[in-house]
């Protein structure tokens, strides 16, 4: 179930370091403690008054650092420089020994534990609301956002969840179980956009990604924020026309898989037929299709079926005529039959809650399904194979395999 909340100035953690003040923001997850180093994320924003300074290493943890008053050079080990002004971050290792020279006045600092992905970007805010710019990997993952106000205000909101941030304050969604709608913001000024995604969602309600904690969510909220979305998934692929009905149960999810089959198997994936679908397939479906096809498993059941029926026929003297026939049907059975089959026992079910209308899609989805149709692993490969032919036959933009290969 999601989490939601608006962190006030007097709610701030403060304590004192020998350059200054920083105040905690939020840590995740609640309760953790920044010196026992047990917490996956932490926002924090923090004052100096030092002309050098030396950052605290942290081997476990990645940092994003913007300043937001000050003008500094950023020297991590003897790796690299960068210089930095005022609204201006980077990203690094917290396990690299970093020393700043000049005043950092005032800056803002996300850390977040290394395997999860963090990200922080600059807000304007605009009078009329607008989706806030989720990343690929936000979609069926943990993922924690958050909003911290510069100056003006900001209204955000995520379904049934709003609230104001002021200069100074901070506010945190928590999606243990995958983003599901958009986060909303409007207002006026500049607020700073934090994500960080810890992973792939627990099926178990309470579970911190990565971490093994439980945490104070229970289980019956956790499932119901799942059937609740499931519904809003299940009527959003309806509308589509092409994604699974649930009202047909088993039958709905066999007719889903065969579609599925005939348009995203080996060989039509090579073809790109799949990009040209208006059907959204979620990070979960879509890694399942990806680890059926790899193993080639419908494959395998057809070229040991097609020898099965082709070498007993033969043995037991029956003409090549009716030899042809048994293989015909075979392969019609394995085509309707038994390779839908084999993907309604690998692919997530019901199938209507991994699949959606394209024109119903938030932020995050969208990204990850521009993400998804701009690759072509089938292509790369082949570039990489061919990657030293001296007439840039493969490589040739006016080839006709190039042509053939990068077709919709």
């Amino acid at each position: 179930m999601m989490d939601f909340r608006v962190i006030k100035q007097d709610q701030r953690l403060e304590s004192n370091w020998s350059g200054g003040k920083t105040w905690e923001l939020a840590i995740y997850p609640e309760g953790a403690k920044y010196l026992d180093r047990d917490f996956l994320w932490r926002l924090s924003t923090a004052d100096s008054n030092r002309d050098e300074s030396s950052f605290t290493k942290l081997p476990d943890y990645d940092r994003i650092l913007m300043v937001l008053e000050g003008d500094v050079v950023l020297a991590h080990a003897d790796q690299r420089s960068v210089h930095l002004q005022a609204l201006q971050s980077d990203a690094f290792d917290g396990a690299v020994k970093t020393h700043c020279y000049g005043k950092l006045i005032r800056d803002y600092n996300l850390i977040y534990r290394k395997g999860c992905g963090g990200k922080m970007e600059l807000l304007d805010l605009h009078e009329t609301s607008r989706p806030v710019p989720m990343s690929a990997e936000a979609v069926g993952s943990a993922v924690s956002c958050g909003i911290f106000c510069l100056d003006g205000y900001a209204v955000v909101s995520c379904g049934e969840h709003s609230g104001m941030v002021r200069p100074g304050e901070q506010a945190v969604f928590n999606f243990p179980e995958g983003l599901r709608e958009d986060i909303l913001v409007m207002g006026e000024g500049r607020s700073i956009f934090t994500e960080v995604v810890m992973g792939p969602a627990e099926t178990k309600a309470g579970q911190t990604p990565g971490t093994g904690e439980t945490q104070a969510a229970g289980a019956e909220d956790a499932k119901a924020g799942q059937a609740q979305a499931a519904g809003a998934d299940t009527e959003a692929a309806g509308a589509s026309g092409e994604a699974a009905d649930v009202s047909g149960g088993a039958f709905a999810d066999y007719k889903a898989c065969l579609k599925l089959f005939l348009s995203r198997n080996r060989w039509a994936m090579i073809m790109r037929r799949e990009g040209k679908s208006d059907v959204y397939y979620d990070r979960q479906l879509a890694d399942a299709l990806r680890r059926v096809e790899r193993k080639y498993i419908t494959m395998i059941i057809w070229i040991v079926g097609m020898l099965i029926f082709c070498c007993v026929p033969a043995f037991l003297g029956v003409g090549a005529g009716a030899v042809a026939v048994i293989l015909a049907l075979f392969t019609l059975v394995h085509l309707f039959v038994i390779a839908p089959c084999v993907y309604m026992k690998y692919l997530p079910r019901p199938l209507s809650m991994h699949m959606k209308s394209t024109a119903s899609l938030n932020a995050a989805e969208q990204a990850y399904y521009k993400q998804e149709i701009s690759e072509d692993p089938h292509f790369d490969k082949l570039m990489r194979k061919y990657a030293s032919d001296e007439e840039g036959y493969f490589t040739d933009e006016s080839s006709p395999l190039h042509r053939f290969v990068k077709k919709q």
